[in-house]
């Protein structure tokens, strides 16, 4: 059950806000949130029960971690020692679930042996909720929670706008909100808003992101298949998964902070129109911002301040310096950030570009070296984006190499070959189609505002409202008007009607 599946929008999520509003008045605050937790995880269930067993297990698991830590916060060895045991506990579970098939597959190579898949079922956004959880206990650890009650934990860490794909919240996103005690839930204005934010996300997804999925399919699964691809459809398939990409991440996004402010819960901003971003630092301030923010915080720093301290010891050069304080804790990062996303060589590569990327950009930066122009930055970005994400979307290495000589002009189009193969066939006869979705898409992406700029009037994420000078005119943003109400209808009455026959979120595999 998706969040644009019928059954969500017309079934479960009226149900769980009419059982919200109807429990909050009845036996108050704490009760609502219960119910909300108990939905959360109804709704986790709806793919396996067995799997949400798994999820409350982790959260009563880092729940009975975490209070260990508060008790034994200032004995630093032993709160070190209990930290270190439950972050391994947490990676082994989730290694054990995403990663085993990917270490067999290896160890078959380069061992010569023959073990076989164990075919685990990976469950939905495991990534997510374990470094969900991670990040609390991190925290409890700096002394940054105080008090841990249950009901509230168990709602941070099954919540359903964000237990699947993220935004990877933190105890300052969300804590501080369940605190306080509310003494009405039921607010004309915001509900507008929510429904406003939830119908935008839901038009992305079915309108935009899915009916240009087939492009990208075509391409990329005739690589895969070893069907040459010449330039022309090898970039139609890599522009337009990135547009697809986009589309599809930044409809859930919007989706899921929508939904949150429904119940009057804020959630952070995981999305600010990254393919506007001139730099490769800039793109990863826009892009899963909350992935960014937990690796920086908790897989970076940790990572890049002893070895920023050893270069210092030991007198190290400029260059030298920078390589071991930037250029190798940054590029460590960003490979593991790839891994995060899937267990594949593919994704190790998309995170060893973009880390190097990073690395190169501050080196620029480091040296005092000129900014480039925007449009020079911005053509550099986009090169390095679409050149990762053709190793994120392929199937495999070869296939990403394939696809990138033939973007290349070196890969000639074997005309026999590629007759032979329908969907090449049905993409190269609907060139034209896909060329003016990614003139149109393009042309959104990059001109129009996103959705926290069209609603800033009535903010509705936990994240600080940005200043006036950065956004879309005042007099276009969105206010509770008959005219916006009209817009809103459309845009949700042509999602609605295109709601039958899609697949579920992209990163819903991670």
């Amino acid at each position: 059950m998706s969040f644009h599946a019928p059954e969500f929008i017309f079934a479960f999520l009226p149900l769980c806000f009419v059982g919200f509003l109807a429990v909050h008045r009845l036996w108050g605050w704490d009760a609502a949130l219960l119910w909300l937790a108990g939905a959360s995880l109804v709704f986790y269930g709806q793919w396996n029960l067995a799997l949400a067993g798994l999820l409350l297990g982790s959260i009563l698991f880092n729940y009975g971690a975490a209070r260990l830590l508060l008790a034994r916060i200032e004995d630093r060895r032993t709160a070190r020692r209990l930290l270190k045991g439950a972050i391994v506990a947490n990676l082994g579970l989730l290694g054990w679930f995403k990663y085993t098939d990917f270490l067999i597959d290896n160890t078959n190579l380069v061992a010569g042996t023959a073990l076989p898949h164990l075919d685990i079922v990976l469950p939905v956004g495991i990534s997510f909720y374990t470094f969900i959880q991670i990040g609390f206990l991190v925290e409890v650890y700096n002394r940054q929670v105080g008090a841990i009650r249950f009901g509230h934990y168990l709602l941070f860490g099954s919540f359903f706008p964000c237990v699947t794909a993220g935004p990877i919240i933190l105890q300052k996103d969300i804590l501080p909100q369940l605190a306080a005690d509310r003494v009405a839930t039921l607010d004309s204005a915001r509900i507008a808003v929510a429904l406003t934010v939830f119908s935008i996300g839901l038009f992305k997804k079915l309108i935009l992101a899915d009916n240009i999925a087939p492009f990208a399919d075509g391409v990329f699964d005739s690589a895969a298949a070893g069907v040459p691809v010449g330039a022309a459809l090898a970039w139609i398939g890599a522009l337009v998964y990135t547009l697809q990409l986009y589309f599809d991440f930044s409809a859930y996004s919007d989706m899921a902070l929508g939904i949150g402010y429904l119940f009057g819960i804020k959630l952070p901003l995981n999305f600010d129109s990254p393919l506007k971003a001139c730099s490769i630092t800039d793109f990863w301030r826009r892009w899963h911002m909350t992935m960014t923010r937990f690796f920086t915080n908790y897989l970076y720093a940790p990572i890049a301040m002893p070895m920023t301290r050893r270069a210092l010891q030991r007198s190290y050069g400029r260059t030298a310096r920078f390589l071991v304080a930037t250029a190798v804790p940054v590029s460590a990062t960003f490979v593991l950030a790839g891994l995060w996303h899937g267990a594949g060589w593919t994704f190790v590569v998309f995170g060893l570009i973009h880390g190097l990327a990073l690395a190169i950009n501050h080196g620029w930066r480091e040296a005092r070296m000129a900014s480039l122009p925007p449009l020079a930055g911005w053509l550099l970005t986009m090169a390095v984006v679409v050149t990762g994400l053709v190793f994120f979307r392929a199937a495999d290495v070869p296939t990403a190499l394939a696809l990138l000589a033939g973007m290349a002009g070196l890969s000639p189009l074997d005309i026999v070959q590629a007759a032979a193969e329908p969907e090449l066939v049905r993409i190269a006869a609907d060139a034209g189609t896909a060329l003016v979705w990614i003139a149109v898409l393009g042309t959104i992406v990059l001109t129009c505002p996103n959705t926290q700029e069209l609603m800033w009037r009535h903010w509705f994420s936990s994240d600080p409202r940005p200043e006036d000078g950065r956004l879309w005119p005042l007099w276009l943003t969105w206010r509770p008007t008959l005219g916006w109400s009209v817009v809103g209808a459309i845009l949700l009455a042509a999602a609605l009607g295109s709601i039958t026959g899609h697949g579920g979120f992209l990163y819903y595999q991670f």
